[in-house]
């Protein structure tokens, strides 16, 4: 199974674990979840990396125990410490058909470490730009004969990369996954959440800055993490959080982005061809009105469009660069603070009578 572009992966896999440990009944035994972060793999010799890493710090002792065992056989099955392909001991280099057998034998001995186990490769699109053909290995190794016992979830963050590479008939692991994308978190169960962990920590939150966090973050849950603590840290000990702390908290993050990842992409966005103007465009398009009517044509003119059928491609290819996505029909900028940055320097964004200068 297979998670798109959503957010609060880390925390869905951790409560996932926690819960796959428990005994659910005689036909629902507990599971060992391994959990692989791929986020900076770009070889296999990383790939190997991170999954050594995974099994030799996991937190349960007894699996990684097991795990040691494993590695200890293993090397002496292929003749060299896995360090050695980590880089942390020199040595001579090794060929990518050594290297793809290495990680084959290694997730072969990785899915021998429990009878009934769940292994999590997070931030999978990463693999899209790895060479040596490592869905192929996965499919081969955790995906064959001999691991009925052994179930995979792939969660990442950018749709378009994770569709290519599991609804593709020409991927080595199309057709085995089914897609599924977490819900949004409610205003109200995200409000009793954050009340109760400020409270906890003996900074209490009014309850007017618990409403203003959440509507400047549209309870994205990455960026109301960093907004909660902004404002958490900006609060002395047995201090309340009030309205006027949230407000200040947010302003300075949006104004970071200005020298964030996020303008470096505008401005190559900016400098390319038309095609590339068209998804500035359609990102100064929804940060200023929203997705609903995007494909209006007084609207998609007045942001430069030459024909208002132009927005939605843009918008697709915004999308495969993680920037954007679509819910329900409505399309919306990922990152909320993101969207504020681009909304507040727009001239033709509608502004709220708190934001437009008065005459006195």
């Amino acid at each position: 199974m297979y998670r798109l572009a959503g957010t609060g992966k880390t925390t869905s896999t951790n409560q996932l674990a926690l819960e796959l440990a428990k005994t659910h009944g005689k036909d629902a035994p507990p599971f060992d979840v391994v959990k692989v972060n791929l986020q900076r793999v770009v070889s296999i010799p990383g790939f190997i990396g991170c999954v050594h890493d995974a099994i030799t710090t996991h937190p349960v002792k007894s699996l990684r125990r097991a795990a040691q065992r494993q590695i200890g056989v293993l090397e002496k099955e292929i003749g060299f410490d896995i360090k050695v392909i980590k880089g942390s001991v020199r040595s001579a280099a090794t060929s990518p058909a050594q290297d793809g057998e290495t990680l084959h034998a290694q997730l072969l001995a990785l899915r021998s470490l429990s009878e009934h186990l769940v292994v999590v490769f997070d931030e999978f699109q990463r693999l899209r730009h790895c060479p040596g053909d490592p869905l192929a290995i996965i499919r081969s190794a955790l995906l064959s004969s001999g691991a009925n016992h052994v179930s995979l979830l792939f969660t990442g963050s950018i749709r378009n990369a994770l569709k290519m590479m599991l609804e593709s008939s020409h991927q080595p692991i199309f057709g085995e996954a089914a897609e599924m994308q977490l819900p949004a978190i409610s205003h109200v169960d995200f409000l009793e959440y954050l009340d109760f962990q400020f409270q906890e920590t003996a900074k209490p939150a009014e309850e007017a800055a618990l409403n203003h966090l959440l509507n400047a973050t549209r309870a994205h849950p990455r960026s109301t993490q960093q907004l909660a603590w902004e404002c958490w840290a900006g609060t002395p000990p047995g201090h309340a959080v009030t309205l006027e702390t949230v407000m200040r908290a947010h302003n300075r993050l949006v104004q970071t982005i200005e020298r964030s990842e996020f303008a470096s992409v505008l401005n190559v966005l900016m400098s390319g061809d038309e095609g590339e103007a068209n998804e500035v465009r359609a990102l100064q398009l929804l940060a200023d009105r929203g997705g609903d009517k995007i494909t209006s044509r007084p609207v998609a003119s007045r942001y430069g469009f030459s024909s208002h059928s132009r927005v939605r491609p843009a918008l697709v290819r915004l999308q495969g660069r993680g920037l954007v996505d679509e819910r329900d029909g409505t399309w919306y900028i990922v990152d909320p603070l993101f969207g504020e940055w681009l909304r507040r320097a727009s001239p033709l964004a509608e502004r709220s009578m708190s934001e437009t200068p008065s005459d006195n």
